[in-house]
């Protein structure tokens, strides 16, 4: 299969197209305007300090954690504020709990959980992705948690689009604290702080039990993941590597997924689990006996 030279994306992707140097569109486009990684992660650094008071929105994955441990470092008073979307794993729930008595911040936990579930159903048995639009809510109500704190900023686990300026111009701003700093330096900040490594759950994210299933289903309907065009930004960056990326756009396996929801017995909605279950053996046709 051929792939972009730059980013490693692969040119089956719906949209991609390689040049006569073997070099995608938005390699092209972006390449000479991409920022120095070094100039971010100072940006970043410099707009922390600049905040003595600041929200953390807060997964319980390792972006999100490892800005939380960026903030507690360079400001005053921090708010760690999550979104509870009932498809956080409980391993993630866990590393919160721990989080917070660690560096003794407050804690608020917002969401909606039903809204949440009603977008799942949505879009899973339409084999289209949820995250774009999960997102967005989760950012709504996070930035909408800042506003009540009264807090000077709120703080992501965030280096996209393009990690192009860590500040986005909101009230209150927002402060994308991952740009700039690549996934290894992120997992060392979280283990020298916390004494956490999060696992990848089933080969790819860390805390969301909902994605796993997305990427499943959808594969398996179009033939690539959804993921592909956010992770080789992500490598155009220098955040992850060419083989990091093509690891992660191998859909999970079957076992991998019936093991998530083992782990999350008892943990997720009754709702959430019956829908996993239906994805998965939507995605693994009659002859897995389901």
């Amino acid at each position: 299969m051929k792939h972009c030279r730059v980013c490693g994306i692969p040119a089956d992707v719906e949209g991609v197209e390689l040049d006569e140097e073997g070099v995608c569109r938005a390699c092209r486009s972006q390449l000479p305007h991409l920022p120095d990684p070094g100039e971010l992660r100072e940006r970043v650094i410099e707009e922390l300090e600049s905040h003595d008071r600041v929200a953390v929105a807060v997964s319980g994955g390792l972006d999100s954690l490892a800005a939380l441990v960026l903030a507690a470092r360079h400001c005053r008073e921090v708010t760690m504020v999550t979104v509870d979307t009932g498809a956080i794993h409980p391993e993630a729930w866990r590393r919160l709990h721990l989080a917070r008595r660690r560096l003794d911040v407050e804690w608020r936990v917002v969401g909606d959980v039903d809204t949440f579930l009603e977008l799942f159903e949505r879009r899973l048995p339409r084999n289209q992705s949820p995250c774009g639009p999960c997102s967005k809510m989760i950012e709504r109500r996070c930035e909408r948690a800042a506003r009540e704190l009264g807090v000077d900023a709120l703080v992501t686990g965030h280096e996209l689009p393009h990690g192009t300026d860590p500040v986005v111009p909101k009230d209150p701003p927002v402060i994308r604290a991952m740009c700039g700093l690549p996934e290894r330096e992120r997992r060392e900040l979280v283990r020298e702080e916390l004494g956490l490594s999060p696992r990848k759950l089933a080969g790819y994210t860390s805390n969301c039990v909902v994605l796993p299933f997305a990427l499943k289903r959808f594969h398996e309907e179009h033939g690539y993941s959804f993921e592909a065009p956010r992770l080789a930004a992500m490598v155009r960056m220098g955040y992850l590597s060419k083989r990091e990326m093509w690891e992660r756009l191998e859909p999970p396996g079957e076992e991998e997924l019936r093991g998530l929801l083992e782990e999350c017995r008892g943990w997720i909605p009754r709702r959430l689990e019956r829908l996993l279950r239906e994805t998965l053996s939507s995605a693994s046709g009659p002859e897995s006996g389901e």
